[in-house]
């Protein structure tokens, strides 16, 4: 009976460190930007964005049925800052992620945010990851 605790505390122990890697990172928030004192705006660029970057996609967290790589984008955040892709559950099996976009309105730019569609998808800019 002595060594049961002992046996069980363990367990409970490389129970919680093998737990302890499942964990899915959230985005961090941003805080609020104050806009530069030459009077241009943090909410539209005038650049277009760079080139995207390649993301080192991690192992699949589930059944890829389930879960989608979102790849990164570039966010403008004053200036270009890069955003990491990241696995998200699908909203039903089988609905693929169209990705986010900048498009050109004049001589700025604007975030066309990513959704989800149901189905396969109809054209090259979606793919199933």
């Amino acid at each position: 009976m002595k060594n049961s605790i002992p046996a069980k505390s363990l367990l409970m122990a490389a129970s919680l460190l093998l737990l302890a890697g499942c964990t899915i990172e959230r985005p961090v928030a941003v805080a609020p930007q104050v806009a530069p004192a030459d009077g241009s705006s943090l909410s539209q660029p005038t650049t277009a964005p760079p080139a995207d970057q390649k993301d080192v996609i991690p192992v699949c967290p589930g059944p890829r049925t389930l879960w989608y790589f979102i790849p990164g984008h570039w966010a403008w955040r004053g200036q270009w800052a890069w955003v990491a892709g990241h696995w998200r559950t699908r909203p039903h099996p089988g609905d693929i992620w169209v990705a986010g976009k900048w498009v050109q309105q004049g001589n700025a730019y604007a975030w066309q945010k990513g959704h989800w569609r149901s189905g396969a998808p109809a054209d090259e800019e979606s793919s199933d990851r």
